[in-house]
């Protein structure tokens, strides 16, 4: 079992170290993607990301009068799936670089929210201004994984749940089986990096995310750590051999 206490990492590497190495890292790199980040997204997952986000939000148990809070949203990818296949009654898409949310923003304009009612904020989830027991649902995408105290945002995305609320959390994990994680070892060292290269010409940007990928925690480990920030009937749903894991927790 995870230890409950919090301590700050190096999202790169897994290690203890100050929250400001990371947190200025994710600043500076999301800001700087933040207009490529969709088609980066849409071609280094050939093409799969919006049916990850699709499982998503059928995992959700979200309905019409739903309050949802969508943490670590960017640029709406998840909050836009929402509004593709349901309606709640508010989605709330926060995000601790600004620069993702105007590309957000814009999208919101352009009619993507699809007649939802969605607004934008800049929140750091690691410490939420928000009431106790203010969502229903709270959704999450490859987010988690850039934060330095991952157990504080578990925290504090439990505190603003109503009782009985659902928190769904899609992000990069580790293949169970030995030939396919070989080859998404090798995917995330080469191909992410090209990707990003080619789509914002900042490889070394890239090398981050692929290394925070492979530092994060596996499936069960994660698991783990919901449960010692408090949720209960935790699971997961693997996509893409394991390279991509749902995972659902019950306040």
């Amino acid at each position: 079992m995870t230890d409950s206490k919090s301590h700050t990492i190096d999202t790169a590497t897994g290690k203890e170290a100050p929250a400001e190495i990371s947190e200025e890292r994710v600043l500076n790199i999301f800001t700087e993607i933040a207009e490529q980040y969709e088609r980066f997204n849409r071609s280094s997952s050939f093409h799969q990301d919006h049916k990850w986000l699709d499982r998503l939000v059928e995992l959700a148990p979200i309905t019409s009068s739903s309050r949802i809070l969508d943490v670590a949203g960017g640029t709406g990818e998840v909050t836009f799936a929402i509004c593709r296949k349901a309606h709640p009654a508010h989605i709330l898409l926060t995000d601790y670089t600004p620069a993702m949310l105007e590309v957000a923003k814009r999208r919101i304009a352009a009619g993507d929210a699809r007649s939802v009612n969605v607004d934008t904020q800049v929140v750091d989830a690691q410490k939420m201004p928000f009431e106790d027991n203010s969502f229903d649902v709270v959704t999450m995408a490859y987010g988690i994984r850039n934060m330095p105290d991952r157990m504080a945002a578990l925290r504090e995305i439990r505190r603003v749940l109503v009782p009985g609320g659902t928190a769904c959390i899609l992000e990069f994990s580790t293949p169970p089986r030995p030939v396919e994680r070989a080859f998404y070892n090798l995917y995330l060292k080469w191909g992410i990096p090209a990707w990003g290269q080619h789509y914002t010409g900042k490889r070394e940007d890239f090398v981050y995310l692929a290394d925070s990928i492979k530092a994060f925690p596996a499936q069960e480990e994660f698991c783990d750590m919901l449960r010692a920030a408090g949720f209960g009937h935790v699971a997961y749903e693997n996509l893409a051999f394991g390279a991509v894991a749902i995972h659902t927790a019950v306040k």
